[in-house]
């Protein structure tokens, strides 16, 4: 089984005086530490999905070398009590983990991976330490003609003594370590959901900065940023960069008819149906002030420009926003002003604006409802 790289905590360190001697087990031993770790690591994401995968991952490969183990170990020590305890410990592995996973639901899952967590280091730790290298031991000893209850007993006074005191040293600094390293794993999800919420913020912020907060279009101060861009694009690419300018025709009148209340309400539909008509990644909707929106957009020909703005018009018409102050329409109208032409470097916002806003008196003037654009 090939392993991943190393998680950035480790609440269980390997160290080689936890090799056993037997290559097949010490080397299986290492991925158990390591499927553990990864374990560990999943309280920075705290997702059921992420968890129980590594948690069935960690299960699956125990299973697998609890079947190895006790088959290398039934050649050297079958129909013996040690292999039979061995045997035992395995088998009562899962249900113990599987007690603790689902033992409490209403913990929070962080609380239940640690649980876990701290069981399979204790397990882990006192299995390798205590229970694989007394039986490397003994078979180490067996192999040099002792007999098995000889070789048991030589692993037992080896076990024993100083190195019991050992052990126990060893496994209460594991237990230590690992409570340290679950600190620093939840210290570590703590200040990433910090700066996640910062950079949500930031986000807020920057949208703020650059929309209208009363109908979401973007506003005067983005204008400018999305200009300069589209126009060196349609002056690359040859093609007819649009300004239009929007004027919801009698709008005082409207805000006198049904109060500021209605006119805001009338406002953010107006902008919904321009924002619905920018359609491509080159069309951005803008509210400039008051009842004055524009649309910024790239198009092939002068016709296309002129069609794409009779739409516009004709779509807010159609949303039969009444309006009894109209002098033109029981509905609200919108008389829009275009400037189109294929940039060249010289010509600035300014120019088009200008022009754009000399249509938009001339549309007024005509009549209002309607669509006036730069020849």
């Amino acid at each position: 089984m090939k392993t991943d790289l190393r998680p950035e905590f480790e609440v269980f360190p390997w160290n080689k005086n936890l090799d056993t001697g037997h290559t097949v087990i010490d080397e299986q031993h290492r991925i158990l530490v390591h499927l553990l770790n990864r374990l560990a690591s999943t309280l920075v994401d705290e997702e059921y999905s992420v968890v129980n995968k590594a948690f069935d991952e960690l299960t699956a490969y125990a299973y697998r070398h609890f079947d190895d183990e006790e088959a290398i170990w039934r050649t050297y020590l079958k129909d013996d009590s040690w292999y039979s305890s061995h045997q035992l410990r395995h088998a009562s592995f899962l249900p113990k983990v599987i007690e603790l996973k689902e033992g409490d639901l209403g913990k929070p899952l962080a609380d239940v991976v640690e649980q876990i967590i701290k069981f399979l280091i204790r397990w882990l730790a006192f299995h390798i330490i205590d229970d694989d290298k007394r039986m490397a031991f003994a078979v180490e000893t067996m192999a040099s003609g002792v007999s098995i209850h000889e070789a048991k007993a030589i692993a037992d006074k080896k076990m024993g003594g100083s190195m019991r005191i050992l052990i126990e040293t060893v496994l209460s600094m594991y237990d230590g370590l690992s409570s340290r390293t679950l600190d620093l794993l939840r210290e570590r999800k703590a200040r990433m959901k910090a700066e996640e919420e910062l950079k949500e913020a930031n986000r807020r912020l920057e949208a703020l900065s650059l929309t209208d907060q009363l109908t979401g279009l973007f506003n005067r101060r983005h204008l400018y940023v999305v200009f300069d861009s589209e126009s060196r694009r349609a002056r690359r690419d040859k093609m007819q960069l649009a300004y239009y300018l929007i004027d919801i025709d009698y709008f005082k009148r409207f805000n006198d008819s049904y109060g500021h209340l209605c006119g805001d309400m009338a406002l953010r539909q107006v902008a919904n149906c321009l924002q619905r008509a920018c359609r491509r990644p080159s069309d951005a909707a803008f509210r400039i002030g008051g009842e004055e929106f524009s649309i910024l957009s790239v198009h092939r020909s002068a016709e296309d420009v002129v069609v794409f703005g009779e739409k516009m018009r004709q779509s807010i018409e159609d949303l039969k926003i009444p309006h009894q102050g109209s002098d033109i329409n029981e509905f609200v109208t919108v008389s829009v002003g275009g400037a189109c032409k294929v940039p060249s470097s010289e010509d600035t916002f300014d120019y088009f604006m200008a022009e754009a806003d000399r249509r938009l008196y001339q549309a007024k003037s005509s009549g209002r409802n309607r669509l006036a654009v730069s020849d």
